[in-house]
């Protein structure tokens, strides 16, 4: 292999129902220090400061980086990074700027957001330039910290229909962005590029220099289907992602040389609704990324 691929659980998905439960988070880290198999976790945010520093521990002593997602605190307070009304924007921005101080006490790399609804043909250009705006002004905020600042594109016509979504709408961005943050990436979805009609080899390729993570998240692609959307469905049938798909995924990163250094890969399986089927469900995702990682070196 080309690329050293980092294992990475996502923690708010898996355990979807408990990601505000005090002290919970700290303890499903404490139990993925001794399993010795991810290397990166992914945090939703609003941890106290105790949990926090429980948090700190264990990922430095362990060396597990840590990734921070922002996606609750936007759509819980109603905050959008992308919106053409700039009271509002602005708010996002120093909401999200604001809240840097509690990612470092985590530990955090990486900061990770979702953007906006897309308003439209006549107002896109608009909501790009308030958009490319406000990753300026996060992104540099986050590098006195020293972390990255990456952006997930959604969907743009098949379910979220957010303002950014195909790779070549999100590469010229961040390129622009880049010009004057060099910390800033792409948190690339397999369910997202597929829902936009995207082939996601060819997504890879076009996005590679920017690419930061991969997740692997299912789909179903029938527009007739009661199924089709971004749902965060069991990895197989009848969604397009299987643990061969993700297997063939992790070879063209690799022939790639994404993030030749590390290249962090999770396996994205909403959690239902009781503590066994999470951590049941922690396991089976375990063992579809082993499976699919064991391919790539066969």
């Amino acid at each position: 292999m080309n690329i050293n691929f980092i294992p990475s659980l996502l923690i708010p998905e898996v355990f979807h129902p408990f990601k505000r439960e005090k002290n919970f988070t700290a303890d499903v880290i404490e139990k993925v220090v001794e399993e010795n198999f991810y290397k990166s976790i992914e945090l939703g945010d609003g941890f106290e400061k105790p949990e926090r520093k429980r948090i700190l521990e264990l990922t430095e002593s362990n060396g597990i980086e840590v990734t921070q997602w922002l996606t609750f605190l936007i759509e819980e307070n109603n905050l959008d990074v992308s919106s053409l009304d700039s009271k509002l924007r602005l708010e996002t921005v120093n909401r999200i700027k604001d809240s840097l101080y509690a990612s470092a006490e985590i530990g955090a790399k990486n900061i990770a957001l979702v953007t906006g609804d897309d308003p439209g043909a006549d107002l896109w250009g608009d909501g790009i330039e308030g958009l490319y705006e406000s990753l300026c002004e996060i992104a540099e905020a986050a590098k006195a910290y020293d972390m990255n600042l990456l952006i997930e594109p959604l969907d743009r016509f098949a379910h979220k229909k957010r303002i950014i979504g195909t790779t070549d709408e999100t590469v010229a961005l961040l390129s622009r962005v880049q010009e004057k943050h060099d910390n800033v990436g792409i948190a690339f979805d397999t369910a997202h590029a597929a829902l936009n009609g995207e082939d996601i080899f060819e997504a890879l390729e076009k996005g590679k220099s920017l690419i930061h993570q991969i997740h692997f998240s299912n789909a179903v692609l029938d527009p007739n289907s009661e199924l089709y959307g971004d749902f965060h469905l069991e990895i197989g049938s009848p969604g397009f992602l299987t643990t061969e798909k993700i297997s063939a995924i992790l070879r063209k990163a690799d022939e790639l040389k994404i993030q030749e250094d590390g290249l962090r890969v999770a396996a994205e399986v909403r959690g239902k609704s009781d503590k066994e089927s999470c951590f049941q469900n922690k396991k089976q995702l375990r063992t579809i990324l082993q499976e699919a990682l064991k391919l790539v070196t066969n």
